[in-house]
């Protein structure tokens, strides 16, 4: 009798960690689509640099401390419109 409500008590124990574990795996899959790159934008951002990879994954890591939260894209399109209205003064 004991033996069974050991193994019932572990049974959900094991149940619970497996559901916590597949919460976990499907909030991780949805944190990744949001810092999906842009290739198209990363080109543009190294191109307007001058191929200077380092200043604009040191531009993107400024943006992204100022504004937390964000979805990668829109921090490329945020060093984006800052490297152009720079420019333009």
């Amino acid at each position: 009798m004991l033996e069974n409500i050991i193994m019932i008590a572990s049974i959900a124990v094991l149940c619970f960690l497996l559901y916590i574990l597949l919460k976990e795996i499907k909030q991780q899959k949805r944190v990744k689509a949001k810092y999906k790159l842009d290739h198209s934008l990363s080109k543009q951002l190294v191109t307007m640099l001058g191929g200077d990879k380092k200043a604009a994954l040191r531009l993107l890591k400024n943006v992204r401390k100022n504004y937390p939260g964000k979805s990668y894209k829109w921090y490329q399109e945020k060093v984006i419109r800052d490297l152009e209205r720079d420019r333009r003064y």
